[in-house]
C-alpha cells in the first residue's frame, strides 16, 4: 500500500498492549471496539459454505489503516453459513487469528511472537484457519504492503521496494508466498501494491482461479470492505461487484485521493497467454526491448520499474497478427479493469490493460533472478 493521507489530520494514537483492548481507526477518528465480545476458543466449527481468510502483515507503517479495515469488516453483513477470519499482526501485540462476525469479534487464537512475511507461517496460518472453519471453498485476501515480484531486501536504500508483506523482518519473496497457497482456493485478493504484475499472477496461477489486484500502486485506505466483503460471501462471488464497488470508492474521492486500479484475472488463461508470448518474441528477427519512456508506467518511482504489459507488447511484437493474438488472449485473462486518469501527482494513466509488467534496465542485476520466475521460464520474455 502507498502511504497517502491527504486533506486529514489524524489524532494521536495511544499504542495499546492487549488485543482485548482494540482501539480500530475508523476514518479520522477512533471507535472503540471493546464493547464487541472478545472469546477466545479454538474449538471447530461446522461445515461452511466458503471461509474467507484476511492476513493482515500489519507490523509496519500501515497498521492504523488495518484496524480501521477491520472496523469496517465488523460493520460488513456476514450470512450464516459463511465464515470471515483475519490475522493480524501489528507491531504492538502478538498477532491473532479472529472471527468476524456482525458488530462482534471472537478471539480464536493468540500467537507468540513471529515473523508475518515467513512463507510457512503464512502456511499455519491458512491451515489453521481453513481446519478450524471447514468449507466447500475457500478465499483469500493478502493485506499488506507490496512491489510485484521483486526480491527481499532489493535495492532496499536506493529505492525502498520490496515483495509481498514488509516488517523488521524483511520481506516475503514471491517464490515463498506460491509455495505457502494451497491450491484449492476460489479467490486470492491483493490488498497491495503492484501486485497485478504478470510475474506475480503467472507464479501464482495454479492457486487460485480468479485473482483480484491492483498494477499500480493502492492508497492506504485499501478496499472499503464494508461494501466488499457481502458480494464474496455468496454462492457464487460477485468478483465484479467487488471490482465496481472499489473503483467506484475512489473515484469519488477528490484530489491526490481519486488515484486507483483494478483487474480481475482470470488464471486459466496465464498459460496460454505465456506460450503465446514465447511464440511472438521466436519469431521476432531481432527483437529489441522497447524504450520505457514511450509505454504506460504504473509505479511512482523515478525510474519506474512497472509498466503496462499490453502497452509493452505493442512497443516489441512487430508481427501484426501475432500482437493480434496475444491482445485477444489479454482480453480473455483480463474479466474486467479499471482506473482512474491519474495517479497522484505522479502521472497519468492513458490506457491500461489490467496487468503490469517488470521491464528491466541496463545490465540489470536482477537478471538471474527474474530468470528463476516461472513466468520466465514459460514465456522467455525479458530483456536488459
Amino acid at each position: 500500500m502507498t502511504l497517502l493521507i491527504a486533506g486529514q489530520v489524524l489524532k494521536s494514537f495511544n499504542p495499546w498492549n492487549k488485543m482485548k483492548n482494540l482501539i480500530f481507526l475508523l476514518t479520522a477518528s477512533y471507535l472503540c471496539l471493546s464493547c464487541f465480545d472478545i472469546i477466545e476458543t479454538e474449538s471447530e466449527h461446522d461445515f461452511s459454505k466458503r471461509t474467507v481468510l484476511v492476513y493482515m502483515a500489519a507490523d509496519n507503517n500501515l497498521y492504523r489503516s488495518a484496524y480501521q479495515n477491520i472496523g469496517d469488516m465488523v460493520a460488513a453483513e456476514i450470512p450464516r453459513g459463511y465464515n470471515l477470519l483475519v490475522y493480524i499482526d501489528t507491531p504492538y501485540d502478538n498477532p491473532y487469528l479472529l472471527n468476524i462476525k456482525k458488530g462482534k469479534i471472537d478471539t480464536l487464537k493468540q500467537y507468540n511472537p513471529q515473523s508475518s512475511v515467513s512463507g510457512q507461517v503464512l502456511k499455519s496460518v491458512i491451515d489453521k484457519a481453513f481446519s478450524l472453519f471447514p468449507a466447500e471453498s475457500y478465499g483469500l485476501i493478502l493485506w499488506s504492503h507490496g512491489t510485484g515480484w521483486l526480491p527481499d531486501g532489493t535495492y532496499d536504500n536506493l529505492k525502498k521496494i520490496h515483495s509481498f508483506g514488509s516488517s523488521n523482518d524483511g520481506e516475503m519473496e514471491i517464490e515463498d508466498l506460491a509455495e505457502a497457497i494451497p491450491e484449492n482456493l476460489d479467490f486470492i485478493i491483493f490488498d497491495a501494491c503492484l501486485m497485478s504484475g504478470i510475474e506475480v499472477l503467472y507464479q501464482l496461477r495454479n492457486k487460485a482461479k480468479i485473482i483480484i489486484a491492483s498494477p499500480t500502486e493502492v492508497l492506504i485506505a485499501g478496499f472499503p470492505y464494508k461494501k466488499t466483503i457481502p458480494p464474496l460471501l455468496m454462492p457464487e462471488p460477485n468478483y465484479k461487484e467487488v471490482a465496481l464497488t472499489y473503483m467506484e470508492y475512489y473515484k469519488n474521492r477528490t484530489g491526490n485521493l481519486r488515484s486507483a486500479s483494478i483487474a480481475i484475472i482470470d488464471t486459466r488463461q496465464l498459460e496460454q497467454l505465456a506460450y503465446l508470448v514465447r511464440s511472438a518474441i521466436r519469431e521476432e528477427v531481432h527483437f529489441v526491448c522497447p524504450n520505457k519512456n514511450f509505454i504506460q508506467r504504473y509505479d511512482t518511482r523515478n525510474p519506474a520499474l512497472f509498466f503496462d504489459f499490453e502497452d509493452y507488447l505493442e512497443h516489441a511484437i512487430t508481427n501484426e497478427s501475432n500482437l493480434m493474438a496475444l491482445k485477444a488472449q489479454i482480453s480473455k485473462t483480463v474479466i474486467y479493469n479499471d482506473f482512474t486518469p491519474y495517479f497522484l501527482d505522479e502521472f497519468p494513466i492513458e490506457k491500461s490493460c489490467g496487468i503490469g509488467i517488470y521491464v528491466p534496465f541496463e545490465n540489470d542485476i536482477l537478471y538471474e533472478q527474474y530468470r528463476s520466475l516461472d513466468w520466465y521460464k514459460d514465456s522467455e520474455l525479458f530483456c536488459s
